[in-house]
């Protein structure tokens, strides 16, 4: 076929192409065999209706079906031939073919970026750095130790500290049960410092099993659901039990229950010490590729394709309505989705989601430009390395991960880490101690 490319803005273009008769009239006396195998017409036999006849009343049908089946196949082939790659479906401006004669359509097309990234020296970078301090370990400590509680139904009134299992009612103003808003066996842990609603707690405080309350609230207003932040509530409480909570012993026993190869308390507290390094040692490696990435965009300015950008946040979208679970709601009942993953439903708010989709697929450009200009690789010694780490990280054998279908992302993820090295060794750092 012919093939002609006109350049009609930064990434767009409209490319004109030409496909002989022949090509075309074989796929139309093909299809046209096949219809008359199918056809049955009155006065013959099915499959022996003449050829002429089938061309003369069902020719012009059959020939516009065929164009239509042929027209994505031979879009993709011109685009290859003409050394494109399309971002997005192109769209045909034009068509035109008659019988005997070529077929002839245009299309219009956002090719895919070519990147090229020019500077990656001199990024601005801030290094975090965190020592952790024995507050840090004493407050794990605690958190384990509750996570250990042992739990026994108290013969007594609800006290901070206790177990509250309750069923709850939403009432309006009146105290009037609101149908279909009743929840039942809510598990509420009295006098956690991170409380949705210290109200809420205060009110049931003193009540014994089998007690009916009426209760009115307010949840904090610093919390990160906004639609639940300050909000008001009306339920009526009915106590199901009381629960009692003891917490075990801080001792050597309690450590060898948290871990299997600890022995003593004083191995439990290196252990959790070393954690929290290497949270902060995670925190401080996604913060400097971020910024790094950052830097490489300001450096490296490009613009994206409109339909490429449209179609990989339609995607995305797409995705999260698939994998999107069912909201548990919290605890004090509202089964409503309160998420922010919806549409902000705002100019503001679009524009937001379009710069965060923009910024992930300048990202990825970037990352595919610098693999071809670094060229770094990932040798069968390192990834051997790599994935002896990984494993012991996840707890597998390094067989198991071998047998992976996530492999090759693995040796991606390598080379990755390779050429974020690369970008830190390059970089202007400026320490920060957090």
């Amino acid at each position: 076929m012919k093939t002609n490319v006109t350049e009609t803005g930064e990434w767009e273009r409209e490319l004109e192409v030409e496909v002989p008769a022949e090509r075309i009239e074989a796929e139309v006396t093909t299809a046209t065999k096949k219809y008359r195998k199918q056809l049955e017409i009155p006065g013959f036999r099915k499959g022996k209706v003449p050829i002429r006849l089938v061309e003369a009343r069902y020719g012009k049908s059959i020939r516009e079906s065929v164009i239509g089946d042929l027209l994505p196949s031979l879009m993709s082939e011109a685009a290859r031939e003409a050394g494109l790659v399309p971002a997005a479906t192109p769209k045909i401006t034009k068509l035109e073919h008659e019988p005997g004669q070529p077929l002839s359509f245009t299309a219009s097309m956002d090719i895919w970026p070519e990147v090229k990234v020019e500077t990656v020296e001199g990024i601005k970078l801030t290094k975090l750095t965190h020592d952790v301090a024995d507050e840090e370990i004493e407050e794990r400590l605690k958190e384990l130790r509750a996570r250990q509680a042992t739990e026994r139904p108290a013969e007594r009134p609800l006290a901070k500290g206790d177990v509250l299992i309750a069923d709850m009612q939403r009432i309006d103003e009146a105290g009037i049960p609101i149908v279909g808003e009743s929840f039942e066996e809510r598990y509420f842990l009295i006098g956690e410092e991170n409380a949705p609603s210290p109200e809420f707690e205060e009110s049931v405080l003193g009540v014994s099993a089998g007690e009916v309350r009426k209760v009115r609230f307010a949840y904090r207003s610093d919390l990160e659901n906004r639609e639940l932040a300050g909000k008001t509530e009306r339920f009526e409480v009915t106590v199901k039990e009381v629960r009692e909570r003891t917490l075990p012993e801080l001792d050597d026993d309690f450590a060898k229950d948290v871990g299997d190869q600890l022995q003593t308390l004083d191995e439990l507290r290196v252990h959790i010490r070393s954690q929290i390094e290497g949270r902060w040692q995670y925190i401080s490696r996604q913060s400097a590729r971020g910024e790094l990435m950052d830097g490489l965009i300001r450096a490296n300015r490009f613009s994206l394709p409109e339909s490429l950008l449209d179609n990989y946040m339609e995607a995305a979208s797409r995705e999260r309505e698939e994998t999107r679970g069912g909201h548990a709601g919290h605890d004090h009942g509202d089964e409503h989705d309160h998420g922010d993953d919806h549409d902000h439903g705002d100019d503001e708010g679009a524009q937001q989601k379009r710069s965060d989709a923009a910024r992930r697929l300048k990202s990825y450009l970037i990352m595919e430009a610098l693999r071809k200009k670094l060229s770094l690789g990932v040798s069968d010694e390192e990834f051997e390395v790599f994935m002896g780490t990984r494993a012991e990280e996840l707890g597998v054998k390094i067989e198991e991960l071998k047998r992976s279908p996530r492999l090759a992302d693995l040796r991606q993820e390598l080379e990755d880490e390779k050429i974020f090295e690369y970008l830190t060794e390059r970089a202007d750092i400026e320490e920060k101690t957090v």
